[in-house]
């Protein structure tokens, strides 16, 4: 069995955090599969540090310098992350939304108001020109990224597993943007395909060849990524920075064809 933070773990941290950022600890959240209590011998120890004012690099600093402390030998890692008070408030992500729906407050204390108060916190609307959350047009943002910079890799005859790796990347970044446009949010890149394939293919407007190619995809990349002599030719390449080219145009297009009383992404 993994060994779960314990009560006096929980206090360490609630203690440490308190003494290094005093008034401006706003929240301290453990989430992740310990707070689902789903976790293995291999799962880290996620905790959100919520605090006011910005967050910058001495904060960081201050606070993964604890790290070493908290957790030793045999204890599972202590994964840290830090943002503002602010952008926790006001930035839609699904990373804030699954921590609000299943996280555990470690300060202040897990009260069922402060509990309540976690769970059902409203985001602002603050969509961008193309109708868009801001957050999901950085997500597509993204994925045109990935591609580019592998664009000339058959070409040129560099890596040809770069090409895969990142065209399934980029594939999954759209589709993370399309479940943000539809408030939804998974725990795993597994639990984003299957979430996509329901949502947008099954209940929605896309052909099932995009959600079958997502799929595929993330056994390419698994290939590209950890086989040993991973057998990619340069046409496989080519062929895989189109099919991302062309998955990252239709979902695309096809949120910004979405209306707000469009039921496929609602």
């Amino acid at each position: 069995m993994p060994k779960t933070p314990a009560p006096i773990l929980r206090d360490a941290l609630r203690d440490r955090f308190r003494a290094a950022f005093g008034e401006r600890l706003h929240r301290l959240i453990l989430y992740g599969s310990h707070a689902r209590g789903d976790a293995t011998e291999e799962s880290d120890v996620d905790v959100l540090v919520v605090l006011e004012g910005e967050v910058g690099s001495e904060e960081e600093t201050r606070a993964h310098a604890m790290e070493a402390d908290l957790f030793g030998p045999g204890l599972s890692p202590l994964s840290l992350l830090m943002v503002s008070a602010d952008e926790f408030a006001t930035r839609n992500l699904p990373l804030f939304r699954n921590v609000r729906a299943e996280g555990e407050l470690l300060f202040p204390e897990n009260t069922p108001a402060a509990k309540h108060h976690l769970r059902t916190h409203s985001y602002p609307s603050h969509d961008t020109a193309s109708g868009m959350r801001p957050e999901s047009e950085t997500y597509l943002e993204r994925a045109r990224a990935r591609l580019d910079t592998v664009r000339d890799v058959p070409e040129t005859g560099g890596d040809i597993t770069l090409v895969v790796s990142a065209a399934y990347h980029a594939m999954f970044l759209t589709a993370t943007a399309a479940l943000n446009e539809a408030d939804l949010a998974a725990k795993s890149h597994k639990g984003t395909i299957t979430l996509f394939s329901k949502h947008y293919v099954k209940k929605g407007p896309l052909d099932g060849y995009y959600g079958s190619l997502l799929s595929e995809a993330q056994g390419k990349r698994i290939d590209a990524d950890y086989a040993r002599n991973p057998s990619f030719s340069p046409e496989d390449a080519e062929q895989w920075l189109h099919r991302a080219e062309d998955f990252v145009d239709t979902v695309e297009a096809m949120l910004l064809d979405a209306t707000p009383d469009d039921d496929s992404a609602s």
